[in-house]
């Protein structure tokens, strides 16, 4: 589902998206309304007579036509902007889904008589949970198995290293000690001779 990716506006799409307004869709637009209109309200006549003291006494009428046009225009150019907004993102046929989406999950909480179907019992649903607790907690231990087997290739590799330093170290000290005895028993031999 392509969550809140804007939509091609063009005629076809405006033409195909042909969704009944939902319960959702009006209240959105009453909000939008309502919020519009505590905006362009707080644009209001006594200030506007306030900032232009000479034009308020000399023709207040006129003052009072510009406020219109300009609340008017604000109105206007906003509201636009809204429906726009809307038609882009297809809110009224994302709304109308969503209700309809609520409606099937109502009629289908209830059984075919109307009564209300029962819910899971306390067991089903500590059993999901621990399933979901236990899919988390083997993700955990899969994680810090595989951090301890890195551990343990790299003490490897080391230990290795090691290895091959003191094989190194001990033929290099065998052939010191051959020689030393190799020499001692020279040294004795022509001493005794």
């Amino acid at each position: 589902m392509d969550d809140l990716q804007p939509q091609r506006f063009d005629e076809e799409i405006l033409l195909s998206s042909s969704c009944p307004d939902g319960v959702r869709y009006h209240k959105l637009l009453s909000v939008l309304d309502r919020s519009l209109s505590s905006v362009v309200d707080t644009f209001k006549l006594e200030d506007l007579y306030a900032i232009f003291p000479g034009l308020a006494e000399e023709i207040p009428e006129k003052l009072a036509d510009s406020h219109e046009q300009i609340s008017s225009y604000l109105r206007n150019s906003a509201n636009s902007d809204f429906q726009e907004i809307l038609m882009q993102y297809n809110m009224a046929c994302r709304l109308s889904a969503l209700d309809a989406l609520i409606k099937e999950a109502i009629e289908r909480k209830q059984g075919p008589d109307g009564q209300s179907v029962s819910s899971l019992s306390p067991e089903s649903i500590n059993r999901g949970r621990a399933a979901a607790i236990k899919r988390a907690e083997i993700a955990r231990l899969k994680e810090k198995l595989a951090g301890l087997q890195k551990e343990n290739a790299e003490s490897i590799v080391r230990l290795n290293e090691y290895r091959a330093t003191m094989s190194a170290e001990q033929a290099s000290l065998e052939a010191t000690i051959f020689h030393v005895e190799k020499v001692s028993t020279t040294n004795l031999t022509t001493t005794h001779v």
